[in-house]
């Protein structure tokens, strides 16, 4: 007796047709493009797992309409101390643990930045009390698991996650000419800092730049019904609700706020 549709697919989940309004994104951009400015503007209440505590002079306009709430670790700031492995060791835990918490209590959870806790994360796999060790490329895969992961939890459930990103110089491998020797020097592009994958692992690729007093966004990759139109498009002085609501038509700002 054959089986029935049901049964035989039962190891399986099927795909549903219900849309999450939620953004998942990486916000990349050099200091003071307004990166956290605009995950301020998502919905509250809000966690920002900051490691450069970089909130103060922007949070207190937010924070007067919102909750918004700050989980931040001892990166060796006091004076007389120093950012020994052994500390990187319970920060990285610490971060791990308040965020697996965070999942079930906000509605937003942002890095800031996630630049700082990819080097965390360095820091306590591979580093030691004098300088950071040389990691084999089996540890790089170990160490991009466990980002991978937390990401991947974030995505199991309805909240957004913002994961904001800084700027570095490019380097690139050259040849010499004359010795044949390999070299490296600086493309003169200037590249996310981070985990460098971060960018397929989301929903939307955002990039931030600030012209004047203009905070402006460009948008990569979008998914969501509206996100085809999005792609490649840039807006001056678009809020979180704003082009979340762009991404998700049929959503209206009682979702976003």
């Amino acid at each position: 007796m054959p089986k029935s549709a049901d049964t035989k697919f039962s190891r399986y989940k099927k795909a549903g047709t219900e849309t999450v309004n939620r953004i998942i994104a990486n916000s990349v951009g050099e200091v003071g493009s307004g990166k956290t400015h605009f995950w301020l503007g998502a919905p509250g209440p809000i966690l920002f797992q900051s490691l450069d505590l970089g909130l103060e002079g922007v949070v207190e306009t937010y924070a007067a309409d919102k909750e918004i709430y700050v989980a931040q670790y001892d990166m060796g700031a006091s004076i007389g101390e120093s950012f020994t492995v052994s500390k990187a060791k319970d920060a990285r835990d610490q971060f791990i643990e308040d965020f697996e918490d965070a999942l079930s209590k906000f509605r937003t959870i942002v890095w800031d930045r996630e630049t700082d806790v990819f080097d965390l994360f360095y820091r306590a796999e591979f580093g030691t009390d004098d300088a950071y060790g040389a990691a084999p490329p089996k540890d790089w895969d170990l160490l991009k698991s466990k980002l991978r992961r937390m990401i991947a939890l974030a995505k199991s459930t309805t909240i957004n996650f913002g994961l904001i990103q800084g700027m570095k110089n490019e380097w690139v491998q050259t040849t010499s000419k004359n010795s044949g020797k390999k070299t490296a020097t600086q493309s003169g592009n200037r590249v996310p800092k981070g985990m460098e994958d971060i960018d397929a692992l989301v929903h939307m690729n955002l990039f931030h730049e600030r012209q004047g007093k203009d905070f402006m966004v460009t948008v990569g990759k979008s998914r969501g019904p509206g996100g085809f139109d999005v792609q490649g498009e840039t807006f001056g002085g678009v809020d979180f609700k704003t082009l979340a609501m762009m991404v998700f038509p049929d959503s209206d700002e009682s979702d976003w706020e």
